[in-house]
């Protein structure tokens, strides 16, 4: 199996991606980082993700990945970062679920309404069923 020509996105170096998504340089690097900040957080098991950037260096976005992954759970430090919306503590995804929840039941609302706006000026068109009318007989019959 081979893999895909790429660019590395971080160090624009040609490599053949079998998945990592980077090169193999970086690749180690980045695990160098990630082993960094595992054994940072588990020497000290009450940082948030603005202090293990800090001591670290490491990128906000793959701290954020690891507590997604369970990277910090495996070594026994349980971690979480604040939902975009109401700041709640979450540990998968953007948003936690009461705000997932709350935005659901408000699309559906609001398709709701537009699907019944639609009716109304369906029908409002004498577009509904109980508006439509017979056809005249004596206008259908055939003369022969």
């Amino acid at each position: 199996m081979s893999g895909k020509l790429k660019n590395c996105p971080i160090c624009g170096k040609i490599f053949a991606d079998f998945g990592a998504h980077v090169c193999p340089d970086c690749f180690d690097k980045l695990q160098a980082k990630e082993s960094e900040v595992v054994n940072y957080v588990r020497d000290n098991p009450n940082s948030k993700i603005p202090d293990i950037v800090e001591a670290t260096g490491a990128d906000e976005k793959m701290i954020k990945r690891m507590i997604r992954e369970g990277r910090f759970v495996q070594v026994g430090v349980p971690m979480s970062y604040p939902c975009k919306k109401c700041g709640a503590p979450i540990t998968q995804g953007d948003i936690c679920n009461k705000c997932r929840t709350e935005m659901r039941d408000s699309l559906q609302k609001e398709t709701a309404k537009i699907a019944a706006a639609k009716e109304a000026a369906r029908i409002g068109r004498g577009q509904g069923m109980h508006s439509m009318r017979q056809p005249d007989p004596n206008l259908t019959k055939r003369k022969h």
